[in-house]
Formats: structure tokens, C-alpha cells, sequence
């Protein structure tokens, strides 16, 4: 069985000017039926319909060759236009013959190509003509203003035998019904069940803000959106004694960081202010290391860190309560923590998002997160390219940039407070590091930039 699937965009839309090719969560609202389509592993040809030369050259910048463009004439692209017009008039302008139409409207973009697949395998096994999409509704139902009775007598929702409602994420047709009765359903038609946060309709500004909210938390499911994957290490000592004390840094200095306690407490002065000012409560340090953030936090706190290396949590636990493991193993309650840090950490996970929704899990309402990581993005990443000195490090397996870890902040509902790139005040701005700017066929130097710190709260 051959299907086509098609999306109509008329230009012309009243409710949001221009919707089809309005921006949400990044990408034009075209981009994203056009993408289930193309990702669906049973749809054999996608083709966009649209009277607008705008909708068509943007799709056509997006998806090339991939996808099929269909000009509607301006007889079929009225406001009471019928789409069954658009879909039959590309079926007689597409090359090739086809069993099942997919009628996918743009303003449902939060569908999935798996109930496009599933309406098409229910169409291929049934005598029906079509299938839709639809959610279950126990919503309770006024019969009239004079039923009092009904109203007294409201159910509860476990009690509530639930409606069937259509949703426009995906209609699959077979083409010969839909010559026949010119119209989707076709003579008798059945449904998938659909979850709800994949069924709303975009019609409205209000719409817009519900329909951004669910997509931006669904971006959370693809880690990669926000974070640049370097390869990974597998060494199983990975974090030993060595890691401490036999360190080589970008420049070729041999460093003990166990005789690091005074400096790390120095270039951290900014963040250490920062949690020092605010009314003592409980600290997580995540990734502790040594411990050495958590010596310079007030001891009216109650100080608690979490590290991987055991060598790092026993030296760490003369400054706190620390935990040997990973953060979900350490099974912290919800709402346990006043302020979360999470310095120059996330660049090691492998998982960074699970990771702070975890963070965001044990912190209160309202909680402080601070977040420090190096800028792979930065001035000096662009400069200096592989010879960027944090590029050297190669425990460094996620790598951020300023700009993607706003995002991944706020589309897991956090408050941005600020943004901060802390060098001026360390020892790290001199003028032999100024002056090596010049030459990129070293390693590059500290610089402004090259790491950056988000002070954030829980909503």
C-alpha cells in the first residue's frame, strides 16, 4: 500500500497572520507536520499545498528535494474553501498511483509520526474508509440552565463514561473513497486514541503560548538540541587518584589539584558571594570534587555534595555531607534543597538534561541553581578553533554554549537571573594571556568568555 501525505497551508489565514510561516520553538509552523510526514515509516511521498509563494519557498528551503510542491489555484484557497478541494487537486498533479491519502494540517503540529503510522496500518487491515485521530473527553457536559438536577448530581470523573472527540493531527483516507464521496470520512471511518498534550489545535494567540510550552518540553526528549556530543572516555578510572594529582593542563603545567583549595575558592569568588548573601539554608554541590566550593560557602548552610570519584568524595567530606555515586542514586526527596551548584559539572555528563531535571526535582520552589561551564561557542572557541584550550580536555563530553544552555534552562521553566563570564577579577587576566590572543597556532589562553555562569531560580 502507497501512501501520500499532505499538507495544506493557505497564506491567507485570518485568526494569526502569517501562522504557517510564524516561528515557534525556532522553526516555521510548516516544519513541523512536513517532519512527521517525513519521519513516518509508511508514507511514501510528502507534498505541501498552499496558494502562497512565501509558504512554498520556505518549505522548499527546509526540506530541498524531499518533499513535493503543489501551487493552489485561488478558487480552492478561500476562507470557505473545502480542504477536500486541495486534496484532490493534488492527486491529479502528482505523479505516481496511491492507495491512502494523509491529510496532515499544519496547525496540529504537535503530532507524531507513530499515530500517522498507526492510522495507516488500522486503514490497510480494516474494510473501513478512513481513519482520524481522537482523545477521550471527561469533560462533564451542561445540559441547560433549568437542569439543576444534573447539576447536583455531577459525577466524578472516575465515574464519567468519556466522550470521543476528533483531532485534526492526522486523517489517513483511502483515495478511491475519497474520489468517491469527496470527502475525508468516506463512507464509515474509525480512530486511534491519541494522548492529549499531542492533540491541541493551533487558532489562536492563546493557543500559541499553551502549543509552545508542550513543544519546548518535548525538545527535552532530544538531548542533542541543546548540547554538542564530544566523543566519550570508557576508562573505568576515569576519575581516580590521577585525575587529582597528576594533572597536565592545556599549556603543559603539571598541577596537583589537592594544593588547589585557595585558587579554586579565588576564581569562584563571584558565585561563593553569591550563595554567602542569600539566607542560609541547604547546598547541594553536584560534582563536589574536592569539596573546595563547599569550604567556601558560610557554615551556618547545611552542606551536602554529591561526586563520582571516590577519592574526590572522601577528600570532600571534611566539608560536608558527601555521597560517593551519581545524583539519582543518592535519592534526594523533592523540595529538599534551597540552592543547587552544579559547576563546570554538566560538561562531563553524559546525560546533562536528565541530569538537572533531577536538579530541578530536588530543589524547593523557588530554589537557586547555578550552573558553570565552559562556552564552546565562544569568541575564542571560533579564534582559535581545535586549539581552543578547552577542547583538551577530554573528560569533556557534552559541550555547551551560551545561547543553548539559556534554552535548555528555560524550556525546563526556569528563571534566568543572570548571565555571567567571570575572568576580569581572576588571576587569569593578565597581559601575557592578552597578548597571546594574536598567535592561533598555539593553545589559546583564558580569556572573557571562555566560561560562563547562569544564575537561575525554580519556578
Amino acid at each position: 500500500m502507497k501512501t501520500i501525505a499532505v499538507i495544506p497551508a493557505r497564506g491567507g489565514s485570518k485568526g494569526i497572520k502569517l501562522k504557517n510561516i510564524r516561528e515557534i520553538c525556532g522553526k516555521p509552523l510548516i516544519y513541523y507536520q512536513l517532519k512527521n510526514a517525513l519521519d513516518s515509516k509508511l508514507v511514501n511521498k510528502v507534498v505541501l499545498a498552499s496558494d502562497s509563494d512565501e509558504i512554498l519557498i520556505m518549505a522548499k528551503s527546509l526540506f530541498g528535494d524531499k518533499i513535493d510542491l503543489v501551487k493552489r489555484p485561488p478558487e480552492i484557497s478561500t476562507d470557505d474553501s473545502k480542504t477536500e478541494d486541495t486534496l484532490l487537486f493534488v492527486l491529479d498533479r502528482i505523479e505516481g498511483s496511491f492507495d491512502f491519502i494523509a491529510t496532515l494540517e499544519p496547525t496540529n503540529l504537535l503530532n507524531r509520526p507513530e499515530h500517522i503510522d498507526t492510522c495507516i496500518n488500522m486503514l490497510s487491515v480494516t474494510n473501513i474508509d478512513a481513519v482520524c485521530c481522537a482523545v477521550y473527553d471527561y469533560s462533564f457536559q451542561l445540559l441547560g440552565r433549568d437542569n439543576i438536577q444534573q447539576v447536583l448530581s455531577r459525577p466524578m470523573k472516575k465515574d464519567i463514561y468519556p466522550r470521543t472527540k476528533e483531532r485534526g493531527n492526522c486523517w489517513v483516507t483511502k483515495v478511491e473513497a475519497l474520489r468517491q464521496y469527496r470527502n475525508r470520512l468516506g463512507s464509515c471511518f474509525d480512530h486511534i486514541i491519541i494522548p492529549e498534550e499531542d492533540s491541541y489545535h493551533l487558532d489562536s494567540e492563546t493557543d500559541w503560548i499553551i502549543i509552545e510550552s508542550l513543544m519546548r518540553h518535548r525538545l527535552l526528549e532530544n538531548q542533542e538540541n541543546y548540547f554538542t556530543p564530544a566523543n566519550i572516555r570508557t576508562k573505568k578510572d576515569l576519575y581516580d587518584l590521577r585525575y587529582w594529582k597528576e594533572v597536565i593542563d592545556p599549556d603543559g603545567k603539571h598541577r596537583d589539584k589537592t594544593e588547589e583549595k585557595e585558587k579554586r575558592v579565588a576564581s569562584c569568588k563571584e558565585e561563593l558571594d553569591y550563595i554567602n548573601n542569600l539566607s542560609p539554608g541547604k547546598v547541594l554541590d553536584v560534582g563536589c570534587g574536592l569539596g573546595f566550593l563547599l569550604s567556601g560557602i558560610n557554615d551556618k548552610w547545611e552542606k551536602h555534595g554529591v561526586e563520582i570519584s571516590e577519592f574526590g568524595a572522601n577528600y570532600a567530606k571534611r566539608y560536608g555531607k558527601v555521597l560517593c555515586g551519581v545524583l539519582q542514586a543518592a535519592e534526594y526527596g523533592s523540595d529538599s534543597f534551597d540552592v543547587v551548584l552544579i559547576y563546570h559539572v554538566i560538561e562531563h555528563m553524559k546525560n546533562p538534561v536528565s541530569e538537572l531535571k533531577e536538579i530541578k526535582r530536588i530543589l524547593k520552589p523557588g530554589g537557586k541553581l547555578i550552573v558553570g561551564t565552559p562556552d564552546f561557542d565562544c569568541g575564542l572557541a571560533k579564534r582559535f578553533g581545535y586549539n581552543f584550550r578547552l577542547l583538551k580536555d577530554t573528560t569533556h563530553i557534552s559541550l555547551f554554549d551560551t545561547f543553548k544552555l539559556y534554552r535548555l534552562l528555560t524550556d525546563l521553566f526556569f528563571d534566568i537571573e543572570k548571565v555571567s563570564y567571570p575572568f576580569f577579577d581572576t588571576e587569569y587576566f593578565t597581559k601575557e594571556n592578552l597578548l597571546r590572543l594574536f598567535d592561533t597556532s598555539k593553545i589559546s589562553p583564558p580569556f572573557y568568555g571562555n566560561f560562563v555562569t547562569f544564575y537561575a531560580h525554580k519556578k
